[in-house]
């Protein structure tokens, strides 16, 4: 049998897309090893965000040869999308695929077999105007929560970010075909599902009749043993009544949601192209908490963004202070060429970058800490992903750590809940 060995860069679409390209060698008989392993096939799904996602991604292919110098190396993801020719010229890449094509890869990798010559399967993005089914076969990585993936591809053009033209136009899941991946993954034992996409909030727009994530929610609720749902990342202007309604009042939608901010600057956020002033978030942070019980709030911040001041910076800070999110993800501005925000003029220092980072991480963790502390004395409920030292140990809906005692009866993907009555090492103590 022969072995095929993957990894991941960047976000959690990119994670399910390996997933999904996982199942299908899978189904085809081969067997899956770690990327560390001797593998005949390894798959490196590459990330373009950032340019050192593109320097590890040349990294991982040149790791792939030395393990094993016979085997295929298959290139796949936003890098190989963006720039096929850079990847192509690799020494020991076999074949390349971008961001579409992907369900043919075992087809595309068997054809390897009868020709000498490399694969170069990239097309043009911009073209490709229907949604690529790569369903999940129940061999994901995480045995608790399944990451579905409903909707690809975005139109916001902001100037940081490459993802529209390595992702192309929006494209959306038809509803029947999420359904139906559901109640597998549902049969498979996994009780959580997460919808992520790259723009997830404009989810159906583009098709006929204009389904809204709302209706892809209401859907799946009829589901009966999908214990939650849970939302990737959201655009705050994309958030509907209908949605925030679903939300308030049916406890398997988590009430946590993902927010990007990326800036707490009208300033900022102008030079970012963004579609929505710091009022109107946090207007819509208010109007959510007042609807929504125990709502916990993420988000991310880029740190260091061309011209972005001392003074910019001071007013991100107190607006992460006022708004007070449970988790923030942030990370440097990052130089994308081929990005507006590129070649704009007044570039923030690296050590600059460095040191706004440090100041939001920590914010992060006294939101997180103040977040949990308020969870002391109410109900608490995880959902278990592992069993050890004694504990069941997972997520809570509102995205919080948490654990139990062990009992023996419990088992992965099981509920289980009590009172919160303490904070320990970032974990909630539920008995």
């Amino acid at each position: 049998m022969k072995t095929v060995a993957f990894t991941t860069l960047g976000c959690r679409v990119n994670q399910y897309d390996t997933d999904a390209m996982k199942g299908l060698f899978l189904q085809n008989n081969y067997e899956a090893v770690d990327f560390d392993e001797k593998a005949d096939i390894y798959v490196i799904n590459t990330c373009s965000v950032t340019n050192m996602g593109e320097k590890k991604s040349r990294q991982l292919i040149r790791k792939a040869k030395r393990q094993n110098e016979d085997a295929y190396v298959i290139v796949t993801g936003c890098y190989a999308q963006l720039d096929p020719d850079a990847i192509a010229a690799i020494d020991g890449v076999n074949l390349v695929i971008g961001t579409n094509n992907r369900s043919k890869i075992v087809e595309l990798v068997e054809q390897l077999e009868s020709t000498e010559r490399q694969i170069n399967a990239v097309r043009d993005i911009m073209k490709e105007s229907n949604f690529e089914e790569m369903p999940l076969f129940g061999n994901e990585s995480d045995k608790a929560r399944a990451f579905m993936k409903i909707q690809e591809g975005c139109n916001n053009y902001c100037s940081f970010c490459i993802i529209p033209y390595t992702r192309g136009k929006l494209k959306s899941r038809k509803i029947e075909d999420i359904v139906e991946e559901a109640k597998r993954l549902v049969d498979h034992g996994f009780h959580e599902i997460v919808l992520t996409g790259i723009h997830l909030g404009n989810y159906g727009v583009e098709l006929p009749g204009r389904p809204t994530l709302a209706d892809v929610v209401k859907a799946l609720l009829e589901i009966p043993e999908l214990y939650r749902i849970r939302f990737g990342s959201i655009e705050s202007v994309e958030v509907s009544d209908e949605l925030v309604e679903l939300m308030a009042t049916d406890k398997r939608v988590c009430p946590n949601l993902h927010l990007p901010l990326q800036a707490g600057s009208d300033h900022v956020l102008q030079l970012m192209r963004r579609h929505y002033t710091l009022q109107e978030y946090k207007d819509l942070i208010a109007k959510l908490r007042s609807r929504i019980k125990d709502l916990s709030i993420t988000t991310d911040i880029i740190a260091g963004f061309p011209q972005e001041t001392d003074e910019d910076f001071e007013e991100t800070l107190n607006t992460v202070r006022e708004i007070g999110f449970t988790h923030i993800h942030a990370f440097p501005y990052s130089i994308r060429e081929g990005t507006p925000a590129a070649t704009m003029p007044d570039q923030v220092p690296e050590a600059v970058k460095k040191t706004r980072v440090a100041l939001l991480n920590g914010l992060s963790q006294a939101g997180y800490e103040a977040y949990a502390k308020s969870r002391i004395g109410k109900p608490g409920e995880i959902l278990i992903e592992k069993e050890e030292n004694g504990y069941y140990t997972g997520l809570t809906s509102e995205y919080v750590n948490g654990k139990v005692k062990s009992d023996g009866l419990h088992k992965i993907g099981d509920l289980i809940g009590g009172t919160v009555v303490g904070l320990e090492d970032n974990y909630l103590i539920i008995e």
